[in-house]
């Protein structure tokens, strides 16, 4: 079976994966050291301010 072949029975939509990467980044951040945390989210503030805050105020709602 080569990468284009899917199994019997499953279409393309059964087969994707859905992916919410800001979901994605909130758990992680929930879960991280607090050094980390505020590190990468100054990082991520220098290039993208508003989805920064988007995240803090987020964490700070948990």
């Amino acid at each position: 079976m080569n990468k284009t072949d899917k199994p019997e029975g499953q279409s393309n939509a059964e087969k994707q994966v859905k992916v919410d990467g800001f979901a994605q980044v909130l758990e992680m951040l929930k879960i991280a050291d607090t050094d980390f945390r505020e590190s990468l989210l100054k990082r991520l503030a220098a290039k993208d301010r508003e989805l920064a805050a988007s995240l803090r105020a987020d964490l700070e709602n948990l």
